[in-house]
């Protein structure tokens, strides 16, 4: 590794990969843009003024925090939902792609199999089809998850209308509770999982047991 990584103090190192399952890291990830995106709005409240240019990043944070917890969502729930031997989520593309709409699905049939469709109401949302439409609303200022992170596209023209105003401190607010709440969502599907793979072990092993016991016997 570059020297420029490097250093013999190891206040300000980070880890990464240091679960040796990357994927497990998607809400780690999340968690970590959202968290630093946060600061910088407590930094913008504070502020007697501000650049433009500042609130720039702290968009690019919450949309790319929103992407990791819904692409966890589905990686997730697709190993709990073939476990629970239900119709899964396909993830073959999980990860080769940014579009959040493409998403969606993938989180829907995650939901609704577990029955928690009708526990997606926050923040101005009252059911899935409100998360739905947040969704493409934002995919309407950031398709691809390029506009808040260039000023331009691919062939120099602006990545965004002339003059598109956001207030970033009033998105904040409205996504921070969003956010948590598929995060909460991440952490449920985990432990659902985690549960679940458990008693199937305990089970294969009572069934085991018998059968090792069965076949030593003289009948």
């Amino acid at each position: 590794m570059h020297w420029v990584f490097r250093s013999s103090d190891m206040h300000g190192s980070v880890v990464f990969n240091f679960q040796h399952c990357p994927v497990g890291d998607l809400s780690a990830f999340a968690h970590g843009y959202h968290d630093a995106a946060k600061r910088l709005v407590a930094e913008m409240e504070r502020a007697s003024g501000y650049c433009d240019f500042d609130g720039y990043p702290i968009l690019f944070l919450y949309r790319h925090a929103l992407e990791l917890y819904m692409k966890a969502i589905g990686y997730r729930g697709a190993h709990l939902l073939r476990l629970l031997e239900r119709p899964t989520v396909d993830i073959r593309n999980l990860f080769r792609h940014h579009r959040l709409s493409a998403l969606v699905p993938g989180v829907r049939t995650v939901f609704r199999s577990l029955g928690w469709l009708d526990e997606f109401a926050v923040s101005g949302l009252s059911c899935f089809k409100d998360f739905d439409a947040l969704i493409r609303g934002i995919e309407e200022v950031d398709p691809e998850s390029y506009n808040f992170r260039y000023p331009v596209g691919t062939k120099a023209q602006g990545a965004l209308p002339h003059h598109t105003v956001i207030n970033v401190i009033t998105f904040a607010k409205h996504m921070d509770p969003i956010l948590d709440f598929l995060a909460g969502a991440v952490e449920g599907l985990q432990q659902e999982y985690d549960a679940l793979a458990e008693a199937k072990h305990e089970i294969e092993n009572v069934i085991k047991s018998i059968s090792d016991e069965c076949a030593g016997r003289d009948f």
